[in-house]
Parts: C-alpha cells; sequence; structure tokens
C-alpha cells in the first residue's frame, strides 16, 4: 500500500519573460505546504518531480522547511522524471489561434485560460498540427507515470503541474476528456491531490486541496497560475 501525495507547483511567473520559475507567492505557498507536511512530522520515504524549474523550486521550498524542523524532517533524494512534466501550453495556444485565424490578449489570464480550455479540447480530437507533443503521446505519458507510481511503497511525494494530475486522475477515475480539461483548468498552486494505492488500483482521496492556505490571513495566497 502506498500513500501518493501529488502536488501541484507554486505560482509560476505567468505573462513574464520566464513562466517557468516560481514568484514571491509561489515560494510562500511552497513554504507553507512544507510546514503543514511537518506539522504531522512525517517525511515522506520516496519524492519524484518533473524536470521544469518551477518544480525543482517548489520542492525546494518544502525541502528548506524538512531541514529547519526540530528534529530536522529527512527527505530522500528526489528522482526527476520527464513524465512529470507539464504539456507545452503555448505552443498548444498558438496552433490552435493559428486554426481559427485569430489572435488573443496573452497577458489577460482570463482570456489565455478560455482559449487553453479549447485548445485542449482541439488537440485531444487531433486537430492541431505543428505541436510539440501528440496528445496520444500526453496520455502515455500519465499512464507510464501510474505504473510507475505502483511500484513504490510508503509515503510519495510527486511535485509536477496541473496538466499531468489531471491526466493521471482521468487514468485512475476514467474521466472523459472534458471533465479531465475542466479539472485541470481549476488546479490550484500547491495544491494537494491524494491517492491510496494497491499494486495499479488507485484510489482517489483528496483532490486539488491547499488546507496550508486555509487561514483567513492566507486566503490570497490561493492562486491558478
Amino acid at each position: 500500500m502506498a500513500e501518493i501525495v501529488m502536488v501541484r507547483h507554486g505560482q509560476a511567473a505567468f505573462a513574464s519573460d520566464d513562466y517557468d520559475r516560481l514568484t514571491d507567492i509561489g515560494w510562500e505557498q511552497a513554504r507553507l505546504l512544507g510546514e503543514y507536511f511537518s506539522a504531522a512530522e512525517r517525511g515522506f520515504d520516496a519524492v519524484f518531480t518533473g524536470t521544469m524549474r518551477r518544480h525543482r523550486e517548489t520542492l525546494a521550498g518544502i525541502r528548506d522547511v524538512f531541514a529547519q524542523s526540530t528534529p530536522a524532517i529527512a527527505m530522500p533524494e528526489a528522482l526527476a522524471i520527464p513524465e512529470l512534466n507539464e504539456y507545452d501550453f503555448h505552443s498548444l495556444v498558438d496552433a490552435y489561434l493559428a486554426n481559427i485565424g485569430q489572435e488573443i490578449d496573452r497577458s489577460e489570464p482570463r482570456s489565455f485560460y478560455r482559449t487553453l480550455r479549447l485548445a485542449l479540447i482541439a488537440w485531444s480530437r487531433g486537430e492541431l498540427s505543428d505541436v510539440l507533443e501528440t496528445w496520444a503521446a500526453f496520455e502515455h505519458r500519465a499512464r507510464s507515470t501510474l505504473t510507475r507510481l505502483a511500484e513504490t511503497q510508503g509515503r510519495v511525494l510527486v511535485v509536477t503541474s496541473g496538466g499531468p494530475i489531471s491526466a493521471t486522475l482521468r487514468e485512475a477515475l476514467k474521466l472523459d476528456v472534458e471533465t479531465m480539461v475542466n479539472l485541470n483548468l481549476q488546479a490550484k498552486n500547491s495544491g494537494i491531490t491524494r491517492y491510496f494505492s494497491k499494486g495499479e488500483q488507485f484510489h482517489l482521496n483528496t483532490f486539488n486541496a491547499v488546507p496550508h492556505l486555509a487561514a483567513a490571513s492566507h486566503q490570497h495566497l490561493i492562486t491558478y497560475t
């Protein structure tokens, strides 16, 4: 039996010259998440992360809190695997807008994510060309991630992005694509999705929870980018 704790990265720098880094809010989310985990005085038996900077920085924020705990909570070295990386949403939006011959204000989050939702549906239907990854390859990544996690034991931390989290939900719960996409775009930064697994059976316990941000003083830290 394994407890799989999947965490979406902290807030990334939307509409900046480098999305793949945490904002100050993102670092604070990671630190508070580390405090939430450390309060239980329980570490992790294995750690997986994607290879993206925002994944590494989120894990670093959690790890720093563990190291400063009294007594310090040990955390094993993370295994970085590309299967946990996000899909390239910029290329998907580019391809979708090229298909329909339109442009949007990409610095405006609501407009961008509304378009991304349509792009994801089109991608799943094979309607986009000139994209870096096919939908089938993306789904294969989700299946291979679940297979790998099924081989683990104990308490496992997985730091990743909203796309892989929603794709593993689709695989585990047999969701249709539109439901998966809707869940993907609801993913909170530093949100926790928890499974209990036995072999290849995954039982969802929690989706997109942010108990570390529940205090009234932390409500401004609930973000989605």
